[in-house]
């Protein structure tokens, strides 16, 4: 078996406004802040809580890695400034929650903070894996004094893009939300202009764009048209990597596995590598047939 990894990453996108109903036709918009999910504490503390090497083994074994940046190749893009989500730390998680003011007084197991209990909503296309991970990250959130309510959706719904439907990844009527995501060919521009702030699904748009955590940063805009305009491929690698640190330092988006490309051959077969930006057959004129014993 030949495995190869490129830019397929399993995340989750936390929601950075509020999508309770009692706003109406303005849920989900950057009208109303998300009451918990707008401080920064609790985004990393769901992070920190996160075994992303058991997800990896349960999920894909060898075709996965555990991903800690939303641009994890190619190696020039990818960041090293982000290594710290590597390692469950469900006492840093506790830990950041209390120094946020998120407290379980009255021993039900779940925190509140000023009247808000710390309770989210967690969406998924339906399929084997996520089905086990939303359980094991559910587990793990509970742990840390999160209550989470799971909701599966059929994919056909999550990712049509219905403008009518509530349940669709674009309209992110929840607080989290679990899919995998990738940019074409090798260069990151424009899948990193899609946390851009006019890239936010809206009513106003017919809730379509690729902005579904809603992110909002001039400065991220900003780095975003610098990246546009340079030229040099090392100016381009550093302005890529800063716009994935500061999603991820800002957790905006969870990364969990970074999903490989596998191919089998057999196994008296040389010279196959495997290249995940091409076909199979890329380099066929170097195979070669191995030597008996």
């Amino acid at each position: 078996m030949a495995t190869a990894f490129s830019t397929l990453v399993e995340r989750i996108a936390l929601n950075w406004t509020d999508p309770s109903p009692e706003h109406g036709a303005r849920r989900s918009t950057r009208d109303y802040p998300h009451p918990i999910l707008d401080s920064i504490a609790v985004r990393r503390a769901l992070s920190l809580a996160i075994d992303r090497a058991l997800l990896v083994e349960i999920g894909y074994g060898p075709a996965g890695r555990i991903a800690c940046n939303i641009v994890p190749a190619p190696e020039i893009y990818a960041s090293r400034n982000n290594a710290d989500c590597a390692v469950q730390d469900l006492e840093g998680a506790r830990a950041m929650l209390d120094s946020d003011g998120w407290k379980d007084s009255d021993g039900d197991g779940v925190r509140e903070k000023d009247g808000v209990r710390l309770s989210l909503v967690f969406q998924t296309s339906a399929n084997a894996v996520r089905q086990d991970f939303r359980a094991l990250i559910k587990q793990w959130w509970s742990q840390i004094g999160v209550e989470t309510e799971l909701r599966n959706i059929d994919a056909s719904v999550f990712f049509g893009g219905d403008p009518g439907s509530p349940d669709t990844l674009q309209k992110f009527f929840v607080d989290a939300q679990m899919f995998a995501g990738a940019f074409d060919g090798t260069d990151p521009e424009a899948y990193l202009a899609g946390w851009r702030c006019d890239r936010i699904p809206t009513p106003e748009n017919q809730w379509q764009g690729s902005n579904v955590s809603r992110y909002c940063q001039p400065a991220y805009d900003a780095l975003v048209d610098e990246l546009r305009e340079a030229t040099d491929p090392e100016w381009r690698a550093e302005l890529a990597r800063g716009l994935n640190d500061m999603l991820m330092q800002d957790y905006t988006v969870l990364p969990l596995v970074n999903r490989g490309r596998v191919s089998a051959h057999a196994n008296d077969l040389g010279g196959v590598v495997l290249n995940p930006w091409d076909s199979e057959l890329w380099n066929i004129a170097d195979w070669y047939r191995k030597a008996p014993g």
